[in-house]
């Protein structure tokens, strides 16, 4: 028997002789303009990973976004007007408001200015797209995170990124393999089986750490404190969890906090242990002398943030540029010993001018002032309620969906948004809004194998059940 959103539902052998099933018709047959959408999100789910320049870097998946657009919105329009993402794409206004008014303010090129102006409308285009494809629709999810896995390890091949050479392994085969591992262990936890789910995690994880990819180690121990099982419902008769969702999140965070304190243990270990290259541990023993390896990989985020707090309120403008905040991050690494004094060459013919940010919120606050810095707080604070809803309501695709939002957490924060995380994250924002609007679980079931009152209920938007009992 298939129920709503495609889950199968067995029924057990026998059933209690006052069960009353109502079953309402389904459709038989889904539409040929469907299935065709399936393939689409496969589709994008590969053009993710490649791109092409105009203006800036326009990804394969944008582009054929832009050129359904029109359709998407003719044909479900209604899609993009959900409760959850309204105040997005208000404060999504708001920010490119605020770009605009800082452009004109501080008289910035024009190039700059339709660059900065792109990445914003791309980025909606994208949520709406992607919420009328995707929300509320697993199965399709699913197909594009297939694609996405398998566009990412074609890349790798097809269109290397420049540090490719460098560091095969940080930007080249770990996105899509640790992809591949995600997605194979959200299968096996579907399944109930968290060991096997779990070890597979912990095992791309254990690459990373040999690798000295730093950021992901984290990523994936928080990924496993916050969706398996670790602390058991019961022991016997004793609750051992609390059955209030406030209260349990408290324990998930503290079991993550100490998932992020085993994470900076292991990695101080490997890199004093000489466990790692010669190369890597000298890069977190030089990056560590700017006060920990978290923002010693980020000295950007601090030097950026002063930028913002000079120009609070209107910012610097799209791709801002002023070489005294330069000369201040260089002069910040030589003192700190993170890097030798230039004794020859001009420095500042050198640099690009650009204000350093390596950081979703604090590139938006310096560019376009306190209306970017708002609407990154909400995303941030969208990203936690959903990592807050996996953890709580465990969806088949959970360990998938935490690694995502614990990335995107941290590349909020930590990371620049380029690449193709306008189309990676207007994804999630999508997930994480049908998560939050699941008021109760798609499907409960309550029943033993033999001779247990059956109670399956599935929901339709229109909140008629499909199936139901007494």
């Amino acid at each position: 028997m298939r129920a709503f959103l495609g889950t199968k539902i067995k029924l057990p052998m026998a059933v209690t002789t006052n069960a009353r099933i109502v079953i309402r018709p389904m459709t038989a047959k889904r539409p040929l303009l469907s299935k065709w959408a399936d393939v689409f999100c496969a589709v994008l789910g590969i053009g993710t990973s490649f791109s092409g320049h105009l203006v800036g870097d326009l990804y394969a998946a944008e582009a054929l976004l832009l050129v359904v657009f029109p359709v998407l919105i003719i044909l479900r329009g209604r899609r993009v007007l959900r409760g959850e993402l309204k105040v997005f794409y208000l404060l999504m206004a708001f920010w490119l408001l605020g770009l605009v008014i800082a452009d004109g303010y501080n008289q910035i090129p024009i190039v700059d200015r339709m660059r900065g102006v792109a990445l914003i409308v791309f980025f909606g285009i994208n949520v709406l797209g992607m919420s009328i494809l995707l929300g509320q629709n697993e199965k399709r999810k699913v197909y594009y995170f297939v694609g996405l896995m398998l566009g990412a390890l074609a890349a790798v091949r097809l269109q290397p990124s420049l540090a490719f050479q460098d560091y095969p392994w940080k930007f080249g085969y770990s996105w899509g393999t640790m992809q591949l591992v995600l997605i194979v262990s959200s299968y096996l936890y579907a399944r109930h089986r968290y060991v096997v789910s779990a070890l597979l995690i912990l095992g791309i994880c254990a690459v990373n750490l040999a690798l000295n990819y730093r950021s992901p180690v984290l990523d994936l121990l928080l990924t496993i404190a916050m969706v398996y099982p670790i602390i058991p419902e019961r022991f016997g008769n004793f609750q051992l969890l609390p059955k209030t969702q406030g209260l349990r999140l408290v324990v998930l965070a503290l079991i993550a906090t100490v998932a992020a304190g085993a994470a900076k243990q292991m990695v101080d270990f490997v890199t004093k242990a000489g466990l790692i290259s010669d190369e890597a541990k000298e890069k977190n023993e030089s990056q560590a002398k700017l006060g920990n390896l978290l923002l010693g990989g980020r000295p950007e985020f601090v030097i950026g943030l002063r930028a913002a707090l000079d120009s609070p309120l209107i910012g610097h403008g799209s791709w801002a540029k002023d070489i005294k905040y330069f000369e201040m991050f260089y002069d910040w690494t030589v003192e700190t010993g993170a890097q030798e004094e230039q004794t020859g060459g001009d420095i500042e013919a050198e640099a690009d001018g650009l204000i350093p940010g390596h950081s979703h919120i604090i590139t938006a606050w310096v560019w376009a002032g306190i209306a970017g810095l708002i609407f990154w707080i909400y995303v941030i604070s969208l990203v936690g309620r959903g990592m807050a809803s996996v953890a709580l309501l465990r969806p088949p695709l959970a360990p998938l969906y935490m690694w995502f939002l614990i990335s995107m957490f941290w590349d909020i924060l930590f990371s620049p948004f380029a690449a193709n995380r306008r189309v990676t994250e207007a994804v999630m924002v999508v997930i994480v809004a049908d998560l939050l609007e699941k008021r109760v679980p798609v499907i409960q079931a309550s029943w033993r194998r033999m001779g247990a009152t059956v109670n399956v209920r599935a929901l339709k938007a229109s909140n008629k059940p499909i199936i139901s009992s007494s």
